[in-house]
């Protein structure tokens, strides 16, 4: 046990960051210069009949992570089981891996399948948790040497590790001691670096009994495990690494109908608004959102409410891992409709972030939180966009009943996952994100790939944000996008250009928003990993771009213009960044309704005068823009 792998997977589920899975050949493959590294390890450690006998084990010890302490318990045995069981503040998460296949269970307690990229990620963590590398075919993985480095930690011989269908570990080994002192293991966009320290001889084979991970550039992430007992039974029983039948997820209660329920929701800046209540507290604007691994809790409103939190980390958002989030624990999440109608969850563990000020300007409307996996995968869920309907039914009892075609779907960390084609030809799997309202934003990897931003039709420079930070894309009009059987003619499709963050993505495309969901009524079913899409009455709808090339932000009282596009009718009217925007066609500008006045500026004719006045330097200013098109 190294903590190659171990650590970086266990802390994963608690992480709100959510691999790039290189397959190689069943025949190994060491060079003769990385077999003189691993002969001169399995020396230092004790020889390999000592290595022989770890190869069934269980150990215990503690965890320090975002500012908790905890506890960690894992087993494996060779060649392909493992599993473990981390407790962190509130947090509970537990993993199996046993062969092919691999369960877990979320921060609330609910089992997840893994399936797809996940899957293959805990399959090759089985494999280097059991040290498969070490075999004499190297467990049909691959060795070969990098090189070396000179840094901190004195100079060390560098190992390239390729797991058989998985990830790749970088090795550092210690040239003095020939002992493995750090390893890196990329995880998407992400590297995690773990410096093992405080070795002991256990049963003849020396182990690190303290390992560190650190994620650059996220330093609240820091966790540290300190073993404190290891143990090599002459076995471990292989129900040890099958998850249960029944895990301790979340209760659900049905408020009218057992089985089903039916919710309203508001339909604003194209995201699924319902009001929800917190622990009996009176209902505030929740967003719905397919995209969030956990639901969250703004953090004004959770102190608002009494909420007790704990902890700190960075939490991924679309740019960077700007944003923090610390945890709490929902007794109750209720969400009703006049009627009675609805569903109430019990025993929730949520992420306290400061959602509110990045989101409240760009809505014209509080955010109190977002209903996010915990809550939406313990139902079949059906988003029925054109009579702004949500139903909720039970997986056991679902039958689908629609006119829709049913898709594939694995699940990447906890977000949906289909496949898509763009421009009849660049393909790829596209998480299915409820709490984005683009209609394809394609990740920066898979632009460059495929050289797209120069294949565009044309494209405008735009920006976005979210809990991330602000970032900076290309909005294009494209060909095509097909999703199963139906294709969305001339999309205008988010090419990244952000080299952090979500949109930064190796493993997936792109993520899918509401301007392409909005087409359709979508029914979600986690439990068969089926998305059901059913062409609604704006499945032929073009989509149109801002002909006024403006973006108005309410902050307070006041409306400011921001995000104004290069070549846009705003600019071209001389609206500036930062104008306060008092008038719009004699209207109040903070009167209007946000959704209305994008839609006018969308469906206008182009040549349309817009008269609007703004406040400049304490001067009021008269601009009229004639509206136009830029894609």
């Amino acid at each position: 046990m190294d903590g190659t792998m171990r650590t970086s997977r266990i802390l994963a589920c608690a992480s709100l960051c959510l691999s790039l899975l290189t397959p190689v050949g069943a025949r190994a493959t060491i060079t003769p210069e990385a077999q003189k590294v691993l002969d001169r390890y399995v020396e230092a450690s004790g020889g390999r009949d000592a290595w022989e006998k770890t190869r069934v084990m269980h150990f215990s010890g503690t965890l320090s992570a975002y500012g908790l302490s905890g506890t960690i318990e894992g087993w494996r045995k060779s060649p392909d089981k493992q599993a473990s069981i981390v407790s962190i503040g509130p947090l509970t998460m537990r993993d199996w891996v046993d062969g092919d296949s691999s369960t877990r269970t979320d921060p609330s307690g609910k089992l997840v399948r893994l399936d797809g990229k996940d899957l293959q990620d805990a399959i090759s963590g089985a494999w280097f948790d059991n040290d498969r590398w070490l075999e004499p075919d190297q467990g049909g993985g691959s060795v070969a040497l990098s090189g070396e480095i000179t840094d901190s930690l004195g100079t060390l011989t560098v190992l390239d590790v390729q797991a058989p269908a998985g990830r790749k570990a970088q090795l550092q080994f210690d040239k003095k001691t020939g002992l493995i002192v750090r390893s890196i293991v990329k995880h998407d966009q992400v590297s995690v670096v773990v410096t093992n320290s405080d070795f002991r001889v256990m049963n003849g084979w020396k182990m690190a009994f303290k390992t560190v991970q650190t994620v650059p550039g996220m330093a609240a992430n820091t966790a540290t495990v300190q073993i404190e007992h290891v143990d090599f039974p002459a076995d471990i029983p292989d129900d040890q690494f099958l998850p249960p039948a029944v895990a301790g997820a979340s209760g659900v209660t049905w408020l009218k109908q057992d089985g089903s329920a039916r919710l309203p929701f508001e339909y604003i800046g194209r995201h699924v608004w319902l009001r929800v209540a917190v622990d009996g507290h009176a209902p505030a604007n929740f967003v719905f959102d397919t995209g969030a691994s956990l639901s969250v809790i703004d953090s004004t409103y959770a102190a608002s409410i009494g909420l007790k939190t704990e902890g700190s980390m960075q939490a991924m958002g679309g740019a960077s891992s700007k944003g923090r989030a610390s945890f709490a624990t929902v007794d109750s999440l209720r969400v009703a409709a006049s009627d009675g109608d609805g569903i109430e969850v019990h025993g929730l563990k949520v992420a306290v972030v400061s959602l509110n000020p990045l989101l409240a300007p760009f809505f014209w409307r509080d955010c109190a939180g977002i209903v996010g996996f915990d809550v939406i995968s313990q139902f079949v869920t059906r988003l029925d966009y054109d009579g702004h309907q949500l139903f909720f039914f039970d997986p056991k009892t679902f039958k689908y009943d629609g006119k829709g075609t049913a898709l594939a779907m694995t699940l990447a960390g906890n977000v949906p996952v289909v496949d898509i084609k763009v421009d009849g030809a660049y393909e790829g799997g596209a998480r299915v994100d409820v709490g984005s309202d683009a209609l394809l934003d394609l990740h920066t990897p898979f632009v460059k790939k495929n050289d797209l931003i120069a294949k565009a039709k044309k494209s405008i420079t735009t920006t976005a944000g979210g809990v991330g930070g602000l970032f900076h894309s290309q909005l294009a009009r494209m060909q095509s996008v097909e999703v199963g059987p139906y294709t969305i003619d001339d999309p205008l499709i988010g090419l990244s250009t952000t080299e952090q963050g979500a949109l930064a993505s190796e493993d997936y495309a792109g993520n899918i928003g509401n301007r392409l969901l909005e087409r359709f009524t979508v029914t979600l079913d986690y439990e068969r990993r089926q998305i059901w899409l059913e062409p609604g009455a704006h499945y032929r709808e073009h989509a149109n771009y801002s002909r006024l090339g403006v973006r108005f932000a309410k902050m307070g009282d006041n409306v400011i213009a921001t995000q104004i596009i290069a070549g846009s009718a705003a600019e071209k009217a001389g609206l500036r960044e930062g104008d306060v925007v008092t008038e719009i066609d004699g209207q109040a500008a903070a009167s209007l309704d946000h959704d209305r006045l994008e839609r006018q500026f969308e469906e206008g004719k182009p040549g349309t005068k817009v008269n609007i006045t703004v406040m400049r330097d304490g001067k009021p200013r008269k601009l009229t823009a004639k509206l136009r098109d830029l894609l």
